[in-house]
């Protein structure tokens, strides 16, 4: 820290110890004390690991960077895996919305069918219906209809024939 100081010279209306001082701001020394005790903390596990280990520096620089390109790679793999696996998701749920519209087109195309209220869902390829049918013809309709479009495992065929009027 450096600190000049200037007398000026004195007037007679000024007080006797009046002074001019050109300040200099200080160095931090934080950073260069950081970086110090960063490399003592290395030479020191370096030292500590040199007296469990029999290994030449060139041989553990060789093995941690070896372990380095392992977790890269695995991390890699279980990214790849994961991203996969969301991918087949959405697929499976844009086929699921896909069927499940072609089997509500069918039936409303369909003239005994298109006035019931058949609800119509859809899980990895598995249609379900639900609601009622006016008898056991029209029953099976429904299920054919729906096993028509691609894609679809089975049929799940919940519809209930309503009591003879």
């Amino acid at each position: 820290m450096t600190v000049v100081l200037k007398e000026e010279a004195r007037s007679a209306d000024q007080r006797p110890d009046n002074r001019t001082v050109a300040y200099v701001s200080p160095r931090r020394r934080w950073p260069g004390l950081l970086f110090l005790a960063v490399l003592v903390a290395g030479v020191t596990a370096m030292a500590v690991s040199s007296y469990y280990d029999q290994r030449s520096t060139g041989e553990k620089i060789d093995a941690t960077v070896q372990n380095l390109r392992d977790g890269a790679n695995a991390a890699a793999t279980a990214a790849a895996k994961d991203g996969a696996l969301a991918t087949d998701r959405a697929a499976t749920m844009l086929a699921d919305t896909g069927i499940t519209a072609s089997v509500k087109t069918a039936l409303a195309a369909d003239p005994t069918l298109s006035m019931l209220k058949i609800e119509v869902e859809t899980e990895a390829g598995v249609v379900t219906l639900a609601g009622p049918a006016p008898d056991e013809r029209a029953r099976d309709r429904a299920a054919v209809l729906a096993a028509a479009p691609q894609g679809v495992v089975r049929v799940d065929n919940r519809l209930v024939v309503s009591a003879a009027r």
